[in-house]
């Protein structure tokens, strides 16, 4: 069993189809786009990106996808410059060029009119499976490969790999610019790594030499505050507080139903946004409220989810595995008509099967869910009286979301069953 035997009082409605803040109700618009309703090319959204007209560039498994105005345009290997269909990465410049990776193709740039390639061929880029792009506050571009970190300021290359450097590893997964131009670059098994406002590595943190939660971090991003926070694949999201001081937000610490990460957005007032594999989108807003949309609760497609990107007016933009490409909008209404029981606990915790679980007071009528850790419904349950206590159901062992509501409230803890 992963975690602790905590239990976690949710702060906001998961029920319906909301994540609502205390005090407020959050109504979320969904959009889904597919291979069926809409030109998209392909149902698997690997990166996405809005540039500097707040136009949507989504990259798929079969070529790239541009949305302007309600307009599609649609370019792959056959009717465009673009060397490789399957892209992996994707960034704009200061001038709105559009900088694309690919899994075989390499690099791209793309103006609206012409494009220019970037490959193992005709250039020093390491490897031309591009994984992240990023594009620093002098123009210069960074980016992660298969084969290494490489720099190149449209005239020169440097490459840091396992061979010349420090480095642990030579996969790059994602890379954040500061405030002062630092770069914080995440890795697959190789902790993270730190450069100065120009080319030099200045630090490289894994678990063994400074308690980084995670060595593998998917997706980096830098706060307001000039602050790097990271998405781990094992460790949750965790930032380095400075001189390699971490504060982490984990399975076992906070809400969070996973500590494995895919990716990670933030806006301007440093809300986070959070993909997973199997548990949809979490969402900790900037006042420390937490929402979690999964298929069970909301009216997403898939749980899996890829990439993320915001808009300027507000839209997050979701991209799954499998089933497309989501809008979200969410529109506060007020008051909530579900509000939380208050201060409800349950004992024992952990659980034994069939045995008896009781509430810290009496509930009149409680319905009982159990959700899996697959986002599932388990077990479901109606006590038609006033009651302090219900018995635990025969299911496997394991880790639990238990779903507690009564009247026109609810509360949301986490229970271990034995």
């Amino acid at each position: 069993m992963r975690g602790a035997f905590n239990c976690f009082l949710f702060p906001l409605c998961v029920l319906c189809c909301a994540g609502s803040s205390l005090g407020q109700s959050i109504t979320p618009i969904w959009d889904i786009y597919n291979e069926d309703n809409s030109p998209l090319p392909n149902n698997t959204i690997r990166c996405l990106l809005t540039d500097n007209s707040d136009d949507l560039w989504v990259g798929t498994d079969n070529g790239l996808a541009h949305l302007s105005n309600n307009s599609w345009v649609i370019y792959n290997s056959s009717n465009s410059g673009l060397t490789d269909n399957y892209i992996r990465a994707l960034a704009v410049d200061d001038n709105n060029n559009i900088w694309i990776g690919t899994t075989l193709g390499g690099l791209l740039k793309f103006d609206g009119a012409t494009w220019q390639s970037f490959n193992t061929s005709n250039s020093n880029i390491p490897d031309n499976f591009i994984k992240t792009i990023s594009i620093d506050h002098f123009g210069n571009k960074w980016l992660g490969t298969a084969e290494g970190l490489s720099y190149f300021n449209d005239t020169n290359w440097i490459t840091w790999n396992t061979a010349n450097s420090s480095l642990l590893t030579n996969n790059i997964t994602s890379i954040g610019i500061g405030l002062q131009n630092e770069k914080y670059i995440g890795t697959i098994n190789g902790g993270l790594l730190y450069f100065d406002s120009a080319t030099t590595l200045v630090g490289n943190y894994d678990i063994q030499n400074s308690g980084v939660p995670d060595n593998s971090a998917l997706k980096v991003k830098v706060d307001s505050l000039g602050k790097p926070w990271y998405a781990g694949s094992a460790g949750g999201l965790f930032t380095d507080q400075g001189n390699q001081t971490w504060l982490s937000f984990n399975y076992t610490n906070s809400p969070m139903p996973t500590n494995s990460l895919t990716t990670l957005e933030l806006d301007s007032k440093n809300t986070f946004y959070m993909g997973t594999q199997i548990d949809g989108l979490i969402i900790r807003r900037f006042n420390q409220d937490w929402s979690f949309y999964t298929t069970f609760n909301s009216s997403l497609p898939e749980n899996y989810i890829l990439s993320l990107a915001k808009d300027i007016k507000g839209n997050l933009w979701i991209g799954t595995y499998s089933k497309g490409l989501v809008k979200l909008k969410e529109e506060t209404l007020g008051t909530a008509s579900l509000n939380q029981i208050s201060a409800l606990s349950i004992h024992p915790n952990p659980i034994q099967k069939s045995g008896d679980v009781c509430f810290s007071r009496p509930l009149k009528n409680p319905k009982i869910t159990l959700i899996g850790s697959d986002a599932k419904v388990v077990h479901q349950a109606f006590i038609n009286n006033t009651t302090n206590h219900f018995q635990c159901p025969l299911i496997e062992s394991g880790s639990y979301i238990l779903i507690v509501e009564c009247e026109d409230r609810f509360s949301i803890m986490r229970v271990v069953i034995m």
